[in-house]
């Protein structure tokens, strides 16, 4: 049976890892970012069979992550489980080892917030579940022009301008909310349509600075509005797993 993947909260990878212990986890081992990007990890492999070589299948499937990966062994099924926000430690362990991830998940770090889609934003700064500053607003930008022709490239003209002056508004009003959380904010998340926020970064300076802390993982929202912020928490702590 191939591997199954999905996106789980706070609460459901914590009754997870109740679950595992329950099963009897025969062996624990926690990659972070730098070392799984390094494909360094054999020394960090249970000693024994199967559980080395289901180990080594985990952490080959799950590819690269900017938060680590955490694998848990059972009798009947390998888990592994990436975090929202990255491990801090490298470790083996025997039995079921859940203190890195239970830190992971009981942390308060200070998050970044940008959601944007053409013709609107929210910008929000987040400690753990908490909003800390916000700011949303709408931008109209011209949907895409059909007819050819002179009146189809000065379209495209007008609406390319419309497009960099919602890029150059976003990063704007980005710099005046995370400005005063600047030196606490632990990692940026961004939200919204992948090729609108990859045009956003590319023109706005500041994303720029603030890359090595931006986590890859986009957050899904159709609306950035205020009720998408204050929702956003939930889809900010979710975790990748994948059951083998």
């Amino acid at each position: 049976m191939s591997p199954s993947t999905k996106l789980i909260g706070r609460n459901a990878v914590r009754g997870l890892l109740d679950e595992l212990d329950g099963e009897g986890c025969s062996a624990t081992v926690y990659v972070s970012a730098e070392t799984l990007g390094a494909r360094d990890y054999n020394h960090l492999l249970p000693e024994s069979e199967p559980e080395r070589s289901r180990a080594a299948e985990a952490l080959a499937e799950a590819g690269p992550s900017d938060t680590g990966v955490a694998v848990f062994v059972t009798l009947e099924r390998t888990v592994a489980v990436q975090p929202p926000f990255p491990l801090a430690v490298d470790v083996t362990a025997t039995g079921i080892e859940s203190g890195p991830i239970l830190d992971v998940l009981d942390s308060e770090p200070v998050v970044g917030i940008v959601l944007l889609r053409l013709g609107r934003y929210a910008i929000a700064v987040v400690r753990g579940n908490r909003l800390l500053s916000t700011k949303t607003d709408t931008r109209y930008v011209k949907n895409r022009h059909r007819k050819g022709g002179s009146s189809q490239r000065r379209f495209e003209r007008s609406r390319e301008r419309l497009v960099r002056e919602l890029y150059d508004t976003t990063c704007r009003m980005t710099r005046t909310v995370f400005d005063p959380h600047m030196r606490d904010i632990d990692y940026v998340m961004l939200g919204g349509e992948r090729g609108t926020l990859n045009g956003f970064v590319k023109r706005c300076r500041l994303m720029q600075d603030l890359e090595p802390k931006t986590l890859s993982r986009i957050l899904p929202v159709d609306r950035p509005n205020q009720k998408a912020l204050e929702s956003i928490s939930y889809e900010m702590w979710k975790s990748r797993v994948t059951f083998f």
